[in-house]
């Protein structure tokens, strides 16, 4: 008991010595990072005009959201997800995270964990996850790496690559990569990008990835 004391004072003062959230500074395109948002605070999200999310930090460490398609049709709540993150180390320079989502629906569960490293400026995140759901009982693993550069106080530069354990054994496809920019305002924050299959594909380049974020504290 003495040492699980002396070990959640140091994780408490770590805290205190962390990097002031800004919006955004959740997720890059679409990788959650181990950021999260001060108590009280919530953010909503649209991607692509067809994705929401709305989520609250009902701690300094603890993010509850839901996500859904846009509801175009009465089949939207198929879509509706909920999902926490839940921050468990936090210094100066690393800061770690557990995340899980759940669709009842579609019975699909993802877990997953990110490591964010760096601070201010340059940020680097490393991040495994797991899903599977009620038709398919075997799990896919997810493997996500991302970085994100702050070129001026409003304009970020964002990168991403993914994978899966089933997709690795494709010779062909060698991952997605997802390249984009974030423009940042105290209140809100916009990502332009664009996502491609790291393979043979033609004339085609990126599909294009637009996503916008309102913070509410």
């Amino acid at each position: 008991m003495k040492h699980l004391s002396i070990f959640l004072l140091l994780l408490v003062a770590c805290s205190l010595f962390a990097s002031e959230y800004e919006v955004g500074d959740h997720e890059l395109l679409l990788m959650p990072t181990a950021y999260t948002m001060p108590k009280g605070a919530s953010y909503f999200t649209d991607y692509e005009l067809v994705f929401i999310n709305y989520t609250r930090a009902f701690t300094s460490t603890t993010h509850v959201g839901i996500f859904s398609l846009f509801p175009i049709t009465t089949d939207f709540v198929e879509t509706i997800s909920v999902g926490v993150k839940q921050q468990y180390f936090r210094s100066p320079n690393v800061a770690s995270a557990f995340w899980s989502n759940y669709t009842p629906k579609m019975g699909l569960i993802m877990l997953g964990n990110v490591v964010s490293l760096g601070r201010d400026t340059k940020t680097f995140h490393l991040g495994v996850a797991g899903a599977h759901n009620k038709d398919n009982p075997d799990w896919e693993f997810f493997f996500l790496v991302g970085t994100a550069l702050k070129a001026s106080r409003r304009l970020t530069i964002i990168a991403e690559y993914s994978n899966s354990n089933s997709l690795i054994e494709d010779e062909e496809f060698k991952g997605l990569l997802s390249l984009g920019v974030r423009f940042r305002g105290a209140k809100i924050s916009w990502e332009l990008g664009g996502i491609r299959p790291l393979q043979s594909s033609g004339d085609f380049l990126f599909f294009p990835f637009l996503k916008g974020t309102f913070y509410f504290n």
